[in-house]
């Protein structure tokens, strides 16, 4: 019964540590991911960063829908000798053509960026995933052989059982065992 034990206990301690270093590399990728390696960053990259911040926001859209509607209402409202900007407010969509012009490579770079940034934390979140489908494997192995152990023990203190009755009690009353097979996970 000692031998059975000792038996035991190295399988246990074995699937224990198994289950540990699953842990530990799992905690490696967790600490990756919290704390990402600093990147260097050119100025075109960090400048298309702050283009991406700024221009997600509704700030410019507010910003220049408020230009125009002041520059038009102005240019409508005042006498025409003050006026900059008649009527088909030619230099009006001259700036604006000529921003749309400057914003559009800072735009795209700045998607282009978004996009790489995006597909590492893709790649990032499938080896997390990875790492916790390899510690749910190893966990369900543990659980299937500390059941088939249990069924062991059992089994062995049955028939120590049986050996012991049939030993101090009436010789034709013995204890058969359950046999019984646990369904796999």
């Amino acid at each position: 019964m000692k031998n059975l034990n000792v038996l035991q206990n190295e399988k246990v301690k074995q699937l224990h540590q198994t289950v540990i270093d699953t842990i530990h590399k799992a905690k490696v990728i967790t600490k990756n991911h919290l704390n990402p390696e600093e990147e260097s960053l050119t100025l075109a990259e960090k400048f298309s960063d702050v283009v991406f911040n700024v221009g997600s926001s509704w700030a410019p859209i507010f910003l220049f829908t408020s230009v125009v509607v002041t520059w038009v209402i102005f240019n409508l409202s005042v006498a025409e000798k003050y006026r900059f900007d008649p009527y088909p407010f030619l230099l009006m969509t001259f700036l604006l053509a000529g921003i749309a012009a400057i914003q559009a490579p800072f735009i795209m770079m700045s998607q282009h960026r978004n996009g790489l940034k995006n597909s590492k934390k893709l790649a990032l979140n499938l080896k997390v995933e990875k790492e916790i489908l390899t510690l749910h494997q190893s966990i369900t192995v543990l659980i299937e052989q500390q059941l088939q152990q249990v069924l062991e023990n059992q089994t062995a203190a049955i028939k120590l059982l049986n050996e012991l009755h049939a030993k101090y009690d009436e010789p034709g009353q013995v204890v058969k065992p359950i046999d019984r097979q646990f369904p796999a996970v």
